[in-house]
C-alpha cells in the first residue's frame, strides 16, 4: 500500500508543479486541458490502488474521473462542433465502462456486466442514431489518436504491469 501511496504523491507534486507553471505563465496549456490532466491522473491512479483490492465503488469513481478526462482532454484537442450530442453518449459510455471494470475486478456477478453492456450500447446507439459521427471517421481519428499518444499508453501500460508483478 505504501507503493501507492507514493505515486500518488509523485503524481499529485507534479500536477502542483504544472499548476504553478501556469500561474506564472510559463507553460501556455488551455484550462481545460489542465484539468484533464488532473482527472487523468488522479483517476488513473485511484483506478491503479483500488484494482484488486475489494474496493468497488472507488475503482467506480476513479474509472469516471479518468474517462471523464480522457472527454476533457478530447474536448480541449479537437473541434467539436455540437457540443451536445457527445455529453449524453459519453456519459452513458462511461458509467458503462465504470461497471465493467467493478465486474471484472471481482466476484464477476453476471448483473455488472449486463448492466455495463446496456450502458455502453445505449450510448453507441444514440452516437450512431444522433451523432454526426460515422465509422470511418471514428476509425481515422482512433488511428491519428494512437500514432500521436501510443507511447503514453505505453508507459503507463508499462508501469501498471511492473506494480502488478511486485516488482518495485
Amino acid at each position: 500500500m505504501r507503493k501507492h501511496q507514493s505515486i500518488i504523491s509523485y503524481l499529485l507534486i507534479l500536477l502542483i508543479f504544472l499548476i504553478l507553471l501556469k500561474i506564472v505563465n510559463h507553460i501556455d496549456i488551455p484550462n481545460i486541458e489542465l484539468l484533464s490532466y488532473i482527472f487523468i491522473f488522479i483517476g488513473l491512479s485511484y483506478v491503479f490502488t483500488s484494482f484488486g483490492n475489494n474496493r468497488k465503488g472507488i475503482l467506480f469513481t476513479s474509472t469516471v474521473i479518468f474517462l471523464v478526462g480522457l472527454v476533457l482532454f478530447t474536448i480541449s484537442n479537437f473541434e467539436i462542433q455540437h457540443m451536445s450530442k457527445l455529453i449524453v453518449p459519453s456519459s452513458l459510455m462511461i458509467i458503462g465502462i465504470g461497471f465493467l471494470m467493478t465486474f471484472i475486478d471481482g466476484d464477476q456477478v453476471k448483473y455488472l456486466l449486463v448492466l455495463s453492456l446496456l450502458f455502453i450500447a445505449a450510448g453507441i446507439i444514440i452516437t450512431i442514431t444522433y451523432g454526426e459521427i460515422t465509422f470511418r471517421s471514428f476509425f481515422y481519428s482512433f488511428i491519428g489518436f494512437a500514432e500521436k499518444y501510443w507511447s503514453v499508453v505505453l508507459i503507463f501500460g508499462s508501469v501498471f504491469l511492473l506494480f502488478r508483478k511486485g516488482n518495485f
